[in-house]
């Protein structure tokens, strides 16, 4: 199964309408379905039309998508919600890959490799939950920077995150009390 988002200039015809709520001004969820076939072009010559499926759907917040998939089975919200989930996990990753590099893998057998995904994953995870309970402004990426630098400072790390140079001061200025 496969659910995408429509393209702008996708090229396609309807053969039958089988929800169509765009005339009511109020409504929310899926707007229009319908069945549609797409031209698949090779060399500009058309070597084949796929049949799919075509969900328009407004969100609570407003805005609208389309949504192409060739599941004719499940129900239209429940597509907009694999296509949302879908996303999810795509922001995820791309959260992990800019703020934890994998540039190379330190083994090469696939336990080896997945050891080391599995511990970014752990670190992402811990570092969302150090976040949250810190109730920060800063942004994940300035966090990340912030505890990386500081990775072996002897700093309250939650009191750290809500307010580093208050807290480095404090903590700076007490260690130079100490010191001879």
């Amino acid at each position: 199964m496969a659910v995408s988002r429509e393209l702008k200039k996708a090229d396609f015809h309807v053969t039958k309408v089988m929800i169509d709520r765009t005339r009511k001004q109020k409504d929310k969820g899926v707007l229009k379905e319908q069945y549609i076939t797409v031209a698949v072009k090779k060399d500009g010559t058309v070597i084949q039309r796929l049949k799919l499926r075509r969900i328009q759907y407004l969100t609570a917040e407003g805005k609208q998508y389309v949504y192409v998939t060739n599941n004719f089975t499940l129900p239209p919200n429940q597509i907009a919600t694999i296509y949302k989930k879908r996303w999810m996990i795509e922001l995820l990753f791309k959260q992990i890959k800019q703020n934890f590099p994998l540039r190379y893998f330190w083994g090469e057998i696939s336990n080896a490799i997945e050891m080391q995904v599995y511990c970014v994953l752990m670190a992402q995870l811990l570092m969302v939950v150090i976040r949250k309970k810190a109730a920060t402004k800063k942004s994940f990426a300035n966090m990340i920077t912030v505890i990386r630098l500081h990775l072996m400072s002897y700093v309250r790390l939650l009191e750290f995150i809500k307010d580093t140079y208050k807290t480095w001061r404090k903590t700076y200025n007490g260690l130079m009390a100490l010191s001879p």
